[in-house]
């Protein structure tokens, strides 16, 4: 019986063994240049000059990767690939999709497989641009959002801009240098996106939705110059549909003199480079403040050519008065003077009639007067006759007297008095004073004769 620790040991590699025996075979199996295809990403430069990006096999959700290489483009080799770019006008980016040819290596001391970049083709790239770029259009044009940007109507004076752009590029200076040497009270609401490289087409949708709450008259986009690659975000489906649903007109101004983007193609209005952008702005204001200086004018013309024609109507007006006013005059002091005396008339033949109608009242109130003034002496001296026969003292004379109580009381029978009481007898001419000593006896009825 055999221990299998007695067996044959198996080999066993060093890590850089391994890796050196992984290259021979990779080397062996493809010793040929290849040609891939995929979506730049991660691209760098080192600081020697060689640069080094994954390229990308994407699904059909572009978000995801579905498989991925590294790729190495040295610094001699970088030359002549950026030489064949620059006639294309391409340049090597992120999110750029390219074909490029060279040869499978195995990086040892990195451990990975990686393509050793010698070639692009232009071609390809170029080509997906704009097949990319056609299918977005026609998918747009499809749905009616290709041109409903261009039924807004940019306004008279649009001095509100929001923009978006990178602060930090040449193309914010020049667009914000162009609008403040017109002079004009723009009032500028910048968002500080990037406008290139992987990822651009969501930065810049995040700028458009910030900036699309505010009160705006017009919206900028704007980059500086750079390759055709560069321009990809700008081709962006969802840039495009985002774009074509905003409520205020949009203005592209990506710096491409060549080529128009999606976003130039959905936009309101589109001009070649950031200042371009800027200087239309700038003419709408000048048009319109153009406009309103002609207005003026005529209005200024039209002004002084009624005032003329009214100094002149007034100065007819006045001759004929001063010719019509005299007469007009004359005639109404003719006119006051016949009604003055037709007054004067009229007053008399009143205060003669008052005058009549006066003496007519004053006679017959004289008359009644009279007559009323004798009725009342006749009535006064029947009264006067009627008091003098009533007067208490006419009685006095005829042998009658008056008896009170020292209290003034009129003693009428002789149950008014008692025994004690004092009494003042009033008569003709003079009173007696008295004192009654017994209490009185009621007196004898008629026909009976008193007790003496």
């Amino acid at each position: 019986m055999t221990l299998p620790f007695e067996d044959e040991p198996e080999p066993t590699y060093s890590v850089s063994e391994l890796n050196g025996a992984i290259a021979e075979a990779i080397v062996g199996a493809l010793a040929r240049q290849v040609w891939v295809r995929g979506e730049i990403a991660h691209f760098h430069v080192s600081g020697n000059g060689h640069a080094y990006f994954d390229l990308c096999e994407k699904a059909e959700r572009r978000d995801h990767v579905r498989a991925r290489l590294s790729v190495a483009l040295f610094r001699n080799e970088r030359a002549a690939v950026n030489r064949v770019l620059r006639e294309a006008d391409l340049k090597l980016a992120d999110g750029v999709e390219v074909r490029v040819k060279g040869r499978v290596d195995f990086y040892q001391q990195g451990g990975r497989v990686q393509l050793i970049m010698q070639a692009v083709d232009p071609v390809f790239t170029v080509g997906k641009l704009a097949a990319e770029r056609a299918r977005v259009l026609r998918v747009l044009e499809e749905e009616g959002l290709l041109h409903r940007q261009r039924e807004l109507e940019l306004p008279l004076v649009p001095l509100r801009i929001g923009l978006v752009t990178s602060k930090r590029s040449a193309a914010y200076h020049d667009f914000m240098h162009e609008l403040e040497a017109s002079g004009h009270a723009f009032r500028v609401y910048p968002v500080d996106v990037r406008v290139q490289g992987q990822g651009a087409d969501r930065r810049i949708m995040y700028g458009l939705r910030k900036i699309s709450t505010l009160d705006l008259d017009a919206i900028v986009i704007t980059r500086g110059g750079g390759a055709r690659s560069d321009l990809a975000p700008f081709d962006s489906e969802r840039l495009a549909r985002l774009l074509a649903e905003l409520p205020v007109p949009v203005i592209s101004g990506v710096g491409h003199e060549v080529d128009r983007t999606v976003a130039d193609e959905v936009a309101h209005t589109c001009v070649k480079t950031p200042t371009a952008a800027a200087a239309l702005l700038v003419e709408a204001v000048d048009d319109y403040l153009e406009r309103l200086a002609r207005i003026a004018h005529r209005v200024s013309l039209r002004a002084r050519s009624a005032c003329a024609m009214a100094n002149r109507d007034a100065a007819h007006l006045a001759r004929r008065l001063a010719r019509a006013v005299p007469v007009a005059l004359t005639r109404e002091r003719h006119v006051l003077d016949a009604h003055r005396h037709r007054i004067a008339e009229r007053a008399r033949h009143r205060v003669q009639d008052a005058h009549r109608r006066v003496d007519d009242r004053r006679h017959a109130l004289r008359a009644l007067s009279t007559a009323r003034l004798r009725a009342e002496a006749t009535r006064l001296d029947t009264a006067a006759a009627r008091l003098r026969a009533l007067d208490p003292r006419r009685v006095l004379e005829r042998g009658y007297t008056i008896t009170r109580t020292d209290d003034g009381r009129l003693v009428r029978a002789a149950s008014d008095v008692e025994a004690g009481t004092q009494l003042i007898t009033e008569t003709a001419d003079g009173v007696i004073p008295s004192t009654v000593s017994a209490s009185p006896s009621p007196a004898p009825r008629k026909g009976t004769t008193p007790e003496p």
